[in-house]
This record gives C-alpha cells, structure tokens and sequence, in this order.
C-alpha cells in the first residue's frame, strides 16, 4: 500500500514540475505563426471578435464531436415534477429547480462565495473571479447536485485559467475541457447501465444516480471554427456556452479507500469490465445508504479525458499511475507536428455513438 501511495505522491510532484512546461501555452512573439497547425477560433455566436489557438495537441474529435444536440435535447430536465431518488413518494417541481439554478448563476457572476439555495461540493476548476469553469453544488433543500458548466471565448483557449487539472485534460485529451466533458456525462451513463445489464453479477451490485441536462433561458452559445484539425482541414460547431447537469445525490454510509485493498480491487475490476470508460479514482465510487450497494458518481467518458483510443487493462492502482504519467510525458515531450497527425487520424474504438 505505501508503494501505491508513493507513486500517486510522485504522480503529483511529476505533474508540478511539468507546470512551467505545461502552463506556456501560446507562442513566443518573436516566432513565426505556423498557419499549418491545428488551430481553432472561437467567439460568441454572432459575434465578429474571436479568440484564436493553435496547437498541434488539438484534435478534431475532442473539440467538434463531444456535443450531441440531439442527445442533449432527449435529455433535458422534463417538465413537471421529479422523484427523490431515495424516497420515490417525493415529488419536486422542475420549475423551482429551475428559478434556483437562474440564481445561482446570477450570483455567481456577481463573485458569490456563498449561494442562497446551495452548498458547494467542489470548485477547484471554477475561476470565482472570471466566473467560469466547472462548479459542483447541492440544492439546500432537495436531494439533487448541479453541475454548473460555464465557458467563455477567452477561458475556452486559455485552459490554464481554471486551475491545475485542466492543463492535464487540455494535452492529455486533444485540448478536451471540463465543459465539453460534460457533455459526455449522460451518454457514457447509458453505455455504463446497459453493460451492467449485461451481468447479473454487476447489475446487482452497482447503483447509478439520474441526469438531466438543463440550460438557461440564455445559454451564451459559443461558435468554434478548426482548421487544419484533420484532413478535411475545416471543422464547425456552436455549444452552449452555459448549461449545468442535475444528478441524484448520492447519500453515503462509507466511502472507498485507496487504503483498502478490497476496495481497491473492487474498484479496478469494474472499471476493467467497463473498458475504462470510467474514471477508477477511489473517490468515484462509494457505498450507497439504504440499499448497500456501491454507487458509482462521476460518469465522464474517462477516455475521451486523457485521449485513450484503445481499450486498456489496469492490474493496479501503480499500473494506472503509470499508464497516466506515460501518456502525459509522451504527449507533451513527443509531440511532434508529425506524430500528432498521425494520432489525430487514429479512429478511437472507445468513442461514444452520436445520435440520430
């Protein structure tokens, strides 16, 4: 165990000492623009002012196919009412869920560190005094947790500017985000619940929370042109440039450890059945209260966020550090013009299905 916790500490300490590396983002003055890399301009819709990046890490995959509006509209909090997950007699009206969530974001774009209707979870990748980034709260009053995406022209090529794990994700994951992550969560979901269906072993033991999607009545919608992203040359989308994800949330009598081996093992052998489509970090999994099984939380397609294309198998959590540290050295020091093409080209078999 002191072995697997050493190497998680190292992992940590190779990842700073990269920082100055990784955090030099743009190009010095004095060199010459390269027009033949990889390069994306975006701007909000219907605007003329973009913001302009050019990579060879940036890929056409991570930036032009991880919104599905299709999927997404399927997929919106309905209108009505919704159940508590642990008390299904319960009942909620999506309205007010609605008007709390319009509050939360008026006050997070007027620098709140406190929210009248929420507690906050989690805000390492959300930039308070930009507001922006990924931020995750809990309704006060109702057993829900918000994701709140928030992205703008300027933080969408400036990854640097919403905390240390984002540099990762951007080199990692093809210049993939937290905010088009997002849009993975509810799709990689169905694709996790149908493979448990497909063992009883399983489907009887993992429990997985609801999501919806929800946007705002102004949802700031982003426009992103590629160039030279693959041999097409052109790619185009339009995202939101707001939108947020309500889930079930989870109520837990024990969390995993990375000091229990059972859990340990536990953990990875799920996460090898699902061909790693989720993230094996210990905290991603715990024991649900009431039911005694293990709730899995977070379902971003883990692929897609550090750039696998092909299915691995992890024999421990030090295998899994070291895959994680390999494929962030190789994409940051071996990264040529060249070998970037020829990754780009590569089709991922792990990529998740559009939608009709």
């Amino acid at each position: 165990m002191n072995m697997q916790k050493n190497w998680y500490i190292s992992f940590c300490l190779a990842g700073i000492s990269l920082l100055p590396y990784m955090t030099t983002l743009g190009r010095s003055i004095h060199r010459p623009i390269d027009y033949g890399l990889p390069a994306i301009k975006v701007r909000w819709l219907g605007n003329t002012h973009y913001e302009e990046l050019r990579s060879t890490h940036l890929e056409k995959d991570a930036l032009f196919s991880t919104y599905d509006a299709v999927h997404f509209k399927k997929n919106q909090l309905p209108a009505g009412s919704i159940s508590f997950r642990s008390a299904p007699h319960k009942m909620v009206s999506t309205k007010i869920l609605k008007e709390q969530i319009e509050q939360l974001i008026a006050e997070v774009r007027k620098h709140k560190k406190r929210y009248t209707h929420f507690i906050t979870l989690q805000d390492k990748n959300f930039n308070r005094k930009q507001a922006y980034g990924f931020l995750v709260v809990r309704f006060k009053k109702f057993p829900f947790v918000v994701k709140l995406f928030i992205e703008t022209p300027h933080s969408f090529v400036h990854p640097d500017s919403k905390g240390f794990e984002p540099i990762f994700f951007f080199y990692m994951g093809g210049g993939i985000n937290r905010h088009l992550l997002g849009f993975t969560r509810i799709k990689n979901l169905a694709h996790i619940n149908k493979k448990l269906k497909e063992n009883e072993n399983w489907a009887s033991l993992i429990k997985t929370p609801r999501k919806w999607f929800w946007l705002p009545e102004d949802p700031n919608w982003i426009e992103i042109e590629g160039e030279n992203v693959d041999d097409e040359g052109k790619a185009y989308t339009v995202i939101p440039g707001t939108y947020a994800i309500i889930a079930d949330a989870i109520t837990s009598n024990q969390s995993f450890s990375i000091k229990n081996a059972k859990h340990r093992k536990k953990a990875l052998k799920l996460c090898n059945y699902l061909d790693l489509y989720v993230d094996p970090h210990i905290d991603n999994f715990m024991i649900e209260e009431g039911t005694g099984k293990i709730a899995l939380i977070d379902t971003e397609h883990f692929p897609s966020l550090v750039g696998f294309k092909e299915k691995k198998f992890i024999s421990s959590y030090f295998d899994w550090y070291m895959k994680l540290m390999y494929k962030c050295a190789e994409n940051l020091f071996f990264c040529s013009k060249e070998s970037a093409k020829k990754t780009h080209r590569k089709k991922s078999e792990l990529a998740l299905p559009r939608e009709q």
